[in-house]
């Protein structure tokens, strides 16, 4: 029986199968590198002015609680609440018959001080009596004097009159009421233009805001109307209960009624400014927070960067991080790029 040997032909034929199948197993092991298409923008540096947008309660710039001196009987009480009164015009009296009475008692006891002082003026230039009862004489009327002082003092105190210009805002007594020395009866505007609106703020914001920021403020009583304020005064630390930061915005208007508990919203044009970069809001990847990623365009890859997003704005997010003016920021195609791929940039540069 002879054996057949195969001809150079059929090894040839054999060689070329075995390196096709070889090259076929080699490229099925190899990752095929893709090129993601995407579309990149230019990184601007921003200079921002914080504004805050928030709300509070309005009040009279000046509240005083006006009581009378001494206690009694009220007698009289001759304004409303609302009502508008000038500087020295009576609101309230005490039935004065008691304090008038006290005040006679202390000019009685000064006219007889008196009386007494000279009559030992004379005695003791005739040296009759003693410099010790002059001198004690001198005293009781000194001490008199003082009385009837205080009776004048206390029935000039038994009315209340306004101490300046200003409306009555609530009245917390009534006529024919026994009222305590020092316990409020009357509720008082200062002034009937100047108000604030007391708002409260967030540490975040607080540190943005100054003394004489202007502000812009509108109540729903006149929603035409917009009022410009400016910050009067920042506290020098946060509310215990709420920790929160109230600030005092001064409205002035002359010609629209204010009242006080009229709830205004407010926004504040701080006076502090921010360098930022602003980016589209398409190329933030993810974020967490304040915390997010983006990727840039480096040599024709795809690096991520991570940024903290300070201000969103009508232009785009105002970031901070490790990105710079002039970077080339990746947003279509953004969500489905990888750390180091490599990309083709087929949109505006």
């Amino acid at each position: 029986m002879f054996m057949q040997f195969p001809s150079d032909r059929h090894v040839a034929l054999l060689f070329m199968i075995m390196l096709v199948c070889s090259c076929r197993q080699q490229a099925e092991h190899e990752p095929v590198v893709e090129i993601l298409p995407v579309t990149i923008t230019v990184a601007e540096e921003s200079v921002f002015r914080h504004s805050i947008n928030t709300s509070g309660r309005l009040k009279p710039s000046a509240e005083l609680k006006l009581s009378f001196k001494t206690g009694g009987i009220i007698d009289h009480i001759s304004v409303r609440e609302g009502q508008f009164v000038n500087a020295g015009e009576t609101m309230a009296s005490l039935n004065l018959d008691e304090i008038r009475s006290q005040l006679r008692q202390a000019e009685l006891m000064h006219e007889k001080a008196l009386r007494d002082h000279e009559r030992m003026e004379s005695l003791y230039a005739d040296t009759v009596v003693t410099l010790e009862r002059l001198q004690n004489a001198g005293t009781a009327l000194e001490l008199a004097e003082s009385a009837r002082s205080v009776a004048r003092f206390n029935l000039d105190h038994s009315v209340i009159r306004a101490p300046v210009d200003g409306h009555v805002m609530k009245i917390l007594a009534e006529e024919n009421e026994i009222i305590s020395p020092g316990f409020p009866a009357l509720l008082f505007a200062a002034s009937r233009d100047q108000w604030l609106l007391t708002v409260a703020v967030t540490d975040r914001d607080f540190v943005h805001i100054g003394e004489g920021d202007r502000a812009l403020v509108r109540f729903d009583a006149y929603p035409e109307k917009v009022f410009d304020a400016f910050v009067a005064d920042v506290p020098g630390m946060a509310d215990p209960y709420t920790g929160a930061f109230g600030i005092n915005i001064a409205i002035s208007s002359p010609e629209k009624r204010l009242m006080a508990g009229f709830i205004g919203k407010a926004t504040i044009m701080t006076s502090r400014t921010g360098n930022y970069i602003t980016v589209p809001p398409e190329a933030l990847v993810e974020a967490n927070g304040r915390e997010g990623s983006i990727y840039v365009y480096r040599s024709g890859k795809a690096f991520r960067a991570q940024v903290r997003i300070e201000e969103i704005t009508d232009t785009g997010l105002l970031v901070t991080g490790s990105i710079k003016a002039g970077d080339s920021i990746i947003t279509d195609g953004a969500r489905f790029a990888r750390q180091g791929q490599p990309v083709r940039v087929h949109g505006p540069r």
